[in-house]
């Protein structure tokens, strides 16, 4: 995953391998990072996938 934004030293905002964007959490995740570097998957606690993204994935139209 590629970093797009930090939003601080523990999340943030992200594009996974199929290009949609996610946020993702982990203690220090963020920490030194700049926009376009990778995140190291290993940290990850929690993803959070946008409502189209779980539609078109899933095929769920109500989670």
């Amino acid at each position: 995953m590629k970093i797009i934004k930090v939003i601080n030293n523990n999340v943030v905002s992200a594009l996974d391998g199929n290009g949609e964007e996610v946020v993702i959490m982990g203690k220090g995740i963020g920490y030194g990072k700049k926009p376009g570097t990778l995140v190291d998957e290993s940290r990850i606690e929690k993803r959070f996938l946008s409502e189209s993204t779980v539609k078109k994935v899933y095929g769920k139209e109500k989670i």
